[in-house]
């Protein structure tokens, strides 16, 4: 009897904690107000074109020189994407010196991590310190 009384009290207490502390959060004037995104935000999925053309955006503001070279005949630079077994889209950066650039991107946030590879000088992937979100480059 005293352990179904205690769980009674004990529901008792999380509801009304619970009560009290949803609507707490609307009065707080210190608290800010969660924004509900627009319908098309909370959906929108990036493509494989979209991450590519963003990925090129990033890549020309960073660079501002990379636009004449990838217009020259002189330089071999490129960009290929793919989607990978984790569904992340991988853009691929290919410079003039050969070393590759990967940008691994969740398709629903648009957060990217950045992984490069030197064929010859690093053989092997390695992730650096490099970060951003690519919704933040499309047009």
């Amino acid at each position: 009897m005293n352990k179904k009384l205690l769980l009674l009290i004990l529901c008792c207490m999380i509801f009304l904690l619970t009560a009290c502390s949803s609507g707490d959060q609307k009065d707080s004037g210190s608290q800010s107000e969660l924004v509900p995104l627009a319908e098309n935000e909370q959906t929108s999925t990036l493509t494989q074109e979209q991450a590519l053309e963003a990925i090129k955006n990033y890549c020309f503001i960073n660079n501002p020189d990379l636009k004449n070279e990838v217009d020259s005949d002189e330089y071999t630079i490129y960009w290929d994407v793919t989607t990978n077994e984790s569904n992340e889209i991988v853009v691929l950066y290919r410079s003039y010196t050969g070393s590759e650039t990967r940008y691994y991107i969740d398709p629903i946030s648009g957060e990217a991590y950045v992984t490069e590879l030197v064929p010859g000088i690093i053989d092997d992937e390695q992730r650096t310190d490099e970060s951003l979100n690519v919704r933040d480059y499309l047009n």
